[in-house]
């Protein structure tokens, strides 16, 4: 097993979390950091994190030229930095990456249309079927759509295709969880649930019978404002926000992409344009995410071993 780390845009925090989070993993030579030598050791400098850089120095692989970088200001420049080191990762081989945050403003500068490493991990793999999976302590929940406006998430509810994702997300659950016969809990996309429901909830509710008539154990729809609350091995929210507002208020959740052929896993913060080069990033996500990678291929590698 290798772990792939990239260091997102450099005029964010992404550097900073590599140079401070790479180094607690313990063995990093079993990491491989793609970036650039001499911007990570500026970094290093400016932040005062000299011994971390050396820690972490032969491990570092050069993907892209050296850029000047003004922190808390992302270019074409600084997003072709994020998208070289992406792209180095992916080719690598490796079997756990973990991304540092980018700007997808800048991104889409240079890949119009981009919407998110998920989409574009996705993509890369050739894989069809997968989702976003938030992660915190023993909550898992699964995105039944992300960046869409709201108003397109209500013309896709439809029962068969959130019964197909309530299997889905049961074969992840027993894949990277080791969760045999898993129980999920589905949200409704109303508030109240059925209280104030244009028939969005009954098709939810349909959707869950149709899982429940395949052998799945999975209740709801709920109110998404107490789904959390409740005890299920993993659960389904029907948009961005509900699962969100929940994770983003922990420090240490993930962003998970379910469905891929390795495992991809992010911190929950953006590129914090704001706090760049002060030393003041909360580097907690990123380490749990290095530590989570590391368990979750080895449930991966013992599942697919066994089926």
């Amino acid at each position: 097993m290798r772990i792939g780390i990239t260091i997102g845009d450099p005029a964010g925090i992404g550097p900073e979390l590599v140079l401070r989070g790479a180094p607690q993993l313990g063995d990093v030579g079993e990491c491989s950091i793609f970036g650039n030598k001499r911007l990570l050791k500026m970094c290093a400098r400016d932040l005062v994190l000299m011994k971390n850089y050396e820690a972490i120095e032969s491990c570092i692989i050069d993907v892209t030229g050296d850029v000047v970088v003004d922190y808390g200001r992302s270019t074409r420049k600084t997003a072709r930095v994020a998208l070289h080191s992406i792209r180095a990762a992916l080719e690598s081989h490796a079997g756990v990456i973990v991304t540092a945050p980018i700007v997808k403003a800048t991104m889409r500068k240079l890949i119009p249309g981009f919407i998110g490493h998920t989409e574009y991990f996705a993509e890369f793999f050739g894989v069809r079927e997968y989702a976003m999976t938030g992660l915190w302590r023993d909550k898992r929940i699964m995105l039944l759509t992300t960046h869409l406006p709201l108003r397109k998430v209500f013309r896709i509810i439809d029962a068969g295709f959130i019964s197909e994702r309530i299997a889905f997300f049961k074969r992840g659950l027993e894949r990277y969880f080791k969760i045999k016969n898993p129980s999920i809990g589905v949200s409704a996309v109303n508030p109240h649930a059925h209280e104030f429901s244009l028939g969005e909830d009954e098709e939810i509710q349909r959707g869950v019978l149709s899982a429940k008539k395949k052998g799945i154990e999975v209740e709801g729809p709920f109110p998404a404002d107490t789904l959390f609350t409740r005890r299920y091995d993993g659960f389904i929210a029907v948009y961005h926000d509900q699962a969100m507002v929940f994770l983003k208020s922990k420090r240490t959740g993930l962003n998970f992409t379910l469905g891929l052929p390795i495992i991809r896993l992010s911190p929950l913060c953006g590129a914090a344009l704001d706090i760049a080069g002060k030393r003041s990033a909360d580097i907690s996500g990123f380490v749990n995410a290095l530590r989570t990678g590391v368990r979750l291929y080895n449930n991966m590698r013992k599942y697919d071993k066994n089926h």
